[in-house]
């Protein structure tokens, strides 16, 4: 019992210590609360960094950085314990990083920068998934992005999906495709693995922007992200069945906007399609965006340069997308990615097949072996045999029909060095295997693709002709028409590919069947000469057109091919197997030959299937590039009072920083009325914004920190503000006055701010929270409409009614502090459930220090 109660003391002893160190350094500074946060350590960094908007990852315990090296911003991702995951410099043309949005699933980031651009990249090593076109004009600067999580809205009693039909519409193409047998996966020119990627030292974090092999046309598609399968084609590396496989569709209807400076906002459906761009007006620039949980309405706030300080309109701009409401932007978006999946698909498989064929910038064709044979059998008969013109054809030929051999050709059939039997068996199986590849291809890959392909382009055809809401499409038909055609030409240029591959590899292998022959004849001597199995006429025909190179060869050189069918022999009328028998019973009762083994002379058209495809794919962009910004041809827009269409009046108080945040009150009654103004009769459903305002002491008054509440409904808008002054009382009842150095919201309660003894800057820096709910907020005065008209004026009008005694200033109440490690200036914060950190910078650069604000009860 005695042990028991002497433990008992030391633990208290030992907590009242600990308590009162803290305290003790709290009372210099005035302040006697205990410290009620925990850091995380604090990290030397060794290049100077800094923070930009939504540094903090919303879900994990991440945080962004910006370097700058050289001129250039680059790109950390750092855990709060101060490790960096990766580095990265976004883009070789990028020269500031300005802002950055969290996808709603947690697996990429979008990174706005400048010179204007947009790409996203992954979260797990920083490399980029997609570079987004923007379609801003030049000169401008982008002013932010923002990245909207669509909550659907789960029905009470859902039907099962028992046919797992995944809203793919029964009898459109890709309910279609879905039946079709999946096509060979190609693999990335990007995902392919170099020795540098494989012997590379580990330890190295630092990356940099490979160069894409993806042609510009396909970079610049229009599409949702991949899905091969959708395409009727194979994943990459699928290990899980896609009928069992449960994917994650967080990202599904998130919208992706990105604003300038010149009023212009571009929205993008799942973050990577392009669903239009609308411009709100001159001489001003979006600053922030809001968007309604469950429904396609936006709440866009307006920035002014009034007299060289910019100014934000406190009413704000409503747009309305009444289009993504219905399925028609998403079902046309699948059918873009879908047809850009095939086309891609199309276009790799022809550059596999010209490259093993022609050969590559490092791979030698398979076309230049005969005719390099042959330049080194004519070399002989001109430098050995003094032949001025030498004739390798004829000598052939000749051995081939008399059997008799030139001087000249025999001295090459049995020297070892061209004829040796290692030579002739790398020539024979490289040009078989890429015979027997382009033979493939043509007609397991690019054929079936193509017929993919037409599936899709006579749905998107029949949008065309669809009235109503489907003529906000735009689709140029004529140009479906054309992209149909040519699709319809490449798939009979890939079966006649296939035929001519093959019946180009059996004339190959009896020439080389002949040569063999040749050329054990050649060196047997007096010994019996070998049986004979080659065909004559198969050898004769490969001399004259093979050897030399020209057929394979013109499915990759020449112009682009534009014939049609019927040049090809093929009837203009349906070739239905009831047409085709009317016909020939026609024939037979007339007693005539028309139409039946007759042969005339065909064209012999351009084959150039790469050039077609280049084509295809150039007018198959066009179409769905076109026909994308459907959602914005039907947005209704309106303009709140002093954002456009009035200029508001506003001083522009320079000495202020602002922060917002906007939250959605989801009610049943509330909707946005854009014909007609009607009474307000319930306050569930409306947008609630708060600012917080510092401003800094001036020599006509002190320093304040100012909190707007803002409700936002039906054509009204009620505003309450509240004032605090920038001191502290400590417990003698005496002030402690304060610099607010950093202010950020942290969640619908609390801000988080960074302060400093105004008296004694070196005494150190401290991180704190204070309630923002309840701090008795005065209305704000109306005479019309809201006074005043821009928010940076909202401070100045709560310090004139201060003096004028209509509202009073309170006193900041802390509820939670720590003194931080650094002397901080930059903050960021992330107070989702679970997370609740704060990160600091100093104001160097090179100090960083992560703070958990989850705080306790004590």
């Amino acid at each position: 019992m005695e042990k028991a109660g002497l433990d008992a003391d030391w633990n208290a002893g030992r907590r009242w210590w600990e308590a009162w160190q803290p305290r003790r350094q709290l009372e210099e500074l005035g302040l006697s609360r205990l410290e009620s946060f925990a850091s995380y350590g604090v990290v030397h960094l060794a290049t100077p960094c800094h923070f930009i908007p939504e540094a903090c990852c919303p879900d994990k315990d991440l945080v962004l950085l910006v370097t700058r090296v050289g001129g250039r911003d680059r790109m950390g991702l750092w855990t709060l314990s101060g490790t960096k995951t990766w580095e990265i410099d976004p883009s070789p043309s990028s020269e500031r990083i300005i802002s950055c949005a969290w996808s709603p699933d947690g697996q990429s980031i979008a990174i706005a920068q400048h010179p204007p651009s947009v790409s996203l990249h992954s979260l797990q090593d920083g490399h980029e998934e997609r570079s987004i076109s923007l379609p801003f004009n030049e000169g401008t600067t982008i002013t932010g992005v923002w990245w909207f999580r669509h909550e659907k809205i789960v029905e009470a009693h859902p039907v099962p999906d028992i046919f797992r039909r995944n809203d793919v519409i029964t009898g459109s193409s890709h309910s279609i495709l879905r039946n079709l047998p999946l096509l060979d996966s190609l693999q990335e020119n990007s995902q392919q693995v170099t020795a540098t990627n494989i012997f590379a030292f580990q330890g190295s974090q630092t990356q940099s922007p490979r160069k894409s092999s993806i042609p510009d046309v396909i970079k610049s598609w229009p599409m949702l992200q991949n899905d091969p399968l959708a395409a009727s084609i194979d994943a990459v590396n699928r290990t899980i069945d896609p009928a069992l496989d449960d994917p994650d569709d967080t990202n599904i209807d998130s919208i992706l906007a990105v604003a300038d400076d010149s009023g212009c906002v571009a929205f993008y459906l799942d973050g990577t399609y392009h669903i239009g761009t609308l411009e709100l007006g001159s001489g001003v620039a979006v600053s922030d965006i809001f968007k309604h949980p469950q429904q396609p309405r936006f709440m866009v706030h307006l920035q002014r340069d009034i007299d060289g300080s910019k100014t934000q309109c406190i009413e704000p701009s409503w747009i309305f997308l009444p289009l993504l409401e219905t399925r028609k932007v998403r079902d046309f978006a699948k059918l873009s990615t879908t047809a850009r999946e095939l086309v891609w698909y199309i276009m790799r498989v022809v550059e596999e097949m010209r490259a093993v064929w022609m050969g590559s910038e490092t791979n030698t064709g398979a076309c230049e072996l005969g005719p390099k044979w042959l330049r080194s059998f004519e070399n002989s008969q001109r430098k050995q045999f003094g032949q001025a013109s030498p004739t390798p054809i004829l000598d052939l030929t000749k051995l081939l029909v008399t059997g008799r051999a030139s001087e000249a050709l025999s001295d090459f059939l049995g020297s070892g060095e061209q004829m040796g039997e290692r030579g002739l068996r790398k020539w024979e199986s490289t040009v078989t295997e890429a015979l027997v590849k382009i033979r493939d291809y043509s007609e397991k890959r690019l054929a079936p693709a193509c017929q993919r392909l037409y599936l899709v382009l006579a749905e998107v055809k029949g949008w065309s002709l669809m009235p109503n809401e489907y003529s906000l499409f735009e689709i140029p038909s004529y140009l479906v028409e054309q992209c149909m055609e040519a699709v319809a030409r490449a798939i009979m240029l890939a079966a006649w590919l296939a035929a001519s591959a093959r019946r180009e590899n059996n004339r190959f292998k009896e020439f080389m069947a002949w040569l063999s022959f040749e050329t054990t004849s050649a060196n047997t001597g007096n010994e019996t000469a070998p049986p004979l199995r080659h065909d004559i006429l198969e050898v004769n025909e490969y001399l004259m057109k093979g050897l030399e190179g020209g057929t394979i060869d013109r499915w990759f050189t020449g112009k682009m091919p534009e014939f049609s069918p019927q040049d090809l022999g093929v009837p203009n009328h349906s070739l239905s197997l009831a047409k085709t028998l009317q016909e020939v019973q026609k024939a037979l009762e007339e007693d005539s030959e028309v139409g039946l083994n007759t042969e005339k002379d065909m064209p012999d058209p351009e084959r150039n299937i790469s050039a077609l495809a280049d084509e295809l794919a150039t007018n198959c962009r066009q179409v769905f590039d076109r026909s994308t910004g459907a959602a914005t041809r039907s947005a209704r827009i309106r303009h709140g009072y002093g954002s456009v269409d009035r200029k508001g009046q506003g001083t522009g108080t320079r000495n202020i920083s602002v922060r917002e945040r906007t939250i959605m009150q989801v009610g049943k009654n509330f909707e946005i009325r854009f014909a007609q103004r009607k009474t307000r009769s319930t306050q569930d459903g409306d947008y609630l914004q708060h600012l917080v305002i510092h401003r800094a002491k001036t020599s006509e008054d002190r320093a304040f920190l100012c909190v707007v509440r803002q409700r936002f409904g039906d054509n009204e808008t009620e505003g309450s503000v509240a004032l605090l002054e920038c001191s502290m009382k400590d417990d003698e009842g005496e002030e402690v006055e304060v610099d607010i150095v950093g202010a950020e919201f942290f969640d619908d309660e609390s801000i988080v701010i960074i302060f400093r003894k105004r008296d004694d800057q070196d005494d150190g820096t401290f991180i704190g929270t204070i309630q923002y709910v309840d701090l008795g907020y005065k209305e704000v005065q109306r005479e019309g409409h809201v006074t005043p008209a821009v928010r940076e004026d909202l401070i100045e009008s709560a310090l004139q009614r201060l003096k004028a005694g209509e509202i009073d200033a309170g006193k900041m109440e802390l509820g939670g502090h720590r003194r931080l490690g650094i002397r901080g200036d930059s903050l960021a914060v992330n107070g989702r459930a679970g997370r609740r950190v704060g990160c600091i910078v100093d104001e160097r650069g090179t100090g960083f220090e992560s703070i958990d604000l989850e705080g306790s009860e004590e």
